[in-house]
């Protein structure tokens, strides 16, 4: 297939026409395509389709979708014996279509188009931040100006997501104090009106954590000026969600700025005694702490809860982001972390004690812990840790869970211990862990479906 006016004007149509209502428009244009896709350099020419710049929007998305499957197709079973020339030939149009970009201003300059839009939306930030103060007791009112904010937010992010355009970094001071500012008021007549209020301004401030992590990852040199401000906003403000079940995605995106924070050269923010001390008692336990949601999810869907437990998918949750931000303290101050964490487990076990029944959560959270933070040796073969002494926490804590003979008691302290016993079994006297097999085994009766799996997973 010769690539000509001619050919544009082919396969323009036929791409077209697939998108018709009518079904003999639509079934003609596939066989046109399908009769086309059998003569010689057919994905070639459909690769100039996409790259040529007159061709209308709609017309490219559909020649991109199949290109990118021939492509895929082609990759599986004829490159590169069949194709040769594909890559050279691949290089010198993606080449010509980067020249054509860079012959029109409107398609190429990337920085001409962010700066251009850059200053509008940081008067519409100031605007609709004059108009909040303005609108203070007007609940309705804030609950619009809020969510426009939150909207101006999330296109800051998209316009410095892969470089910082001039104008951003020229009013810093001006883009800083707006964001400080959402992070730091509060607009009572939408909080306190309901959960939905509360949410709404959480959504702000959550976009503004986006945006501050954003810089601190990829602007630190420039956002350092404005780092401990942030980190004194964010910190007041996480100890005051951390408390609320339902305040999730400010709680997870404050605390990845956090942890940001801590595995930079600014670590020195976390090591005081007292902030150390605060963090693993009012931000490590009332997150990691089991939830509604968690059990519900444990419930309902185990197919999601093994995913995340077992595969680690669960970064943007509270349990898993809070034991994050201790693994990237501790990279620093191994010594402190240890000694505050290991005194969190004692007492999460001593509150266990004190009423098993009512209180087996702050057992759940202990285990939690020492299975989050172990540390995995090279290869991932074996692991460690140093919060407690592995051996003698397994006799005492695990142990007599997985010899309980109610299989179906508690099931996710029965899960947490079948978990346990499956990471750390190499640290575990052989005996020991040979004599607990038939009380494994056990639990493959259960009828909780984590419960049965996790014994699966503890005996393979």
């Amino acid at each position: 297939m010769e690539w000509n006016p001619q050919t544009l004007q082919f396969l323009s149509q036929c791409f077209l026409d697939t998108l018709s209502p009518q079904p003999e428009s639509r079934q003609r244009a596939e066989k046109n395509l399908s009769d086309a896709g059998d003569t010689s350099n057919y994905g070639l020419a459909v690769l100039h389709l996409v790259a040529e710049p007159s061709v209308h929007e709609q017309i490219r998305q559909c020649a991109a979708a199949q290109l990118s499957e021939a492509l895929a197709v082609i990759g599986n079973h004829d490159f590169p014996k069949l194709w040769p020339a594909l890559l050279p030939e691949l290089r010198l149009n993606l080449e010509k279509a980067i020249n054509v970009m860079k012959s029109d201003p409107l398609l190429l300059d990337l920085k001409y188009c962010l700066d251009n839009f850059a200053a509008p939306l940081l008067s519409t930030v100031e605007s609709i931040s004059g108009k909040i103060n303005a609108a203070a007791g007007s609940a309705e009112t804030l609950r619009l100006l809020i969510e426009s904010q939150r909207l101006c937010c999330r296109i800051f992010y998209s316009l410095n997501f892969l470089d910082l355009p001039d104008f951003f970094e020229d009013n810093a001071d001006k883009w800083m104090s707006e964001f400080k500012k959402y992070l730091t008021t509060r607009y009572p007549a939408v909080e306190d009106g309901n959960a939905d209020g509360l949410a709404l301004v959480d959504e702000l401030c959550a976009a503004v954590c986006d945006n501050i992590s954003h810089y601190m990852e990829r602007e630190e040199e420039l956002f350092q000026n404005y780092l401990s401000g942030f980190v004194e906003a964010v910190w007041s403000l996480l100890l005051v969600a951390s408390a609320s079940p339902s305040r999730e995605r400010l709680t997870v995106t404050a605390i990845k700025f956090l942890t940001i924070v801590s595995t930079s050269v600014h670590h020195a923010l976390f090591a005081g005694d007292d902030i150390l001390q605060q963090i693993t008692q009012s931000i490590v336990i009332p997150n990691v702490m089991l939830r509604d949601e968690d059990e519900e999810l444990f419930e309902m869907n185990y197919v999601e809860f093994i995913r995340r437990d077992m595969e680690g998918s669960d970064l943007d949750t509270r349990r898993r982001i809070a034991c994050e931000l201790i693994k990237g303290i501790a990279g620093n101050y191994i010594e402190k972390v240890t000694e505050r964490v290991s005194a969190q487990i004692r007492n999460c076990l001593a509150v266990f004690a004190e009423n098993p029944a009512a209180n087996w959560k702050y057992k759940d959270c202990a285990i939690y812990l020492v299975v989050s933070l172990a540390t995995k040796k090279a290869g991932g073969a074996s692991v460690s840790t140093d919060l407690v002494d592995v051996e003698n926490f397994f006799r005492s804590v695990i142990v007599p869970e997985l010899q309980g003979q109610d299989v179906n008691a508690f099931p996710m302290l029965k899960a947490g211990a079948l978990k346990f016993f499956t990471l750390f079994r190499v640290l575990i006297p052989k005996p020991v862990a040979m004599a607990l097999i038939g009380d494994v085994v056990r639990f493959l009766g259960s009828d909780v479906n984590v419960v049965h799996s996790y014994a699966s997973s503890c005996i393979k």
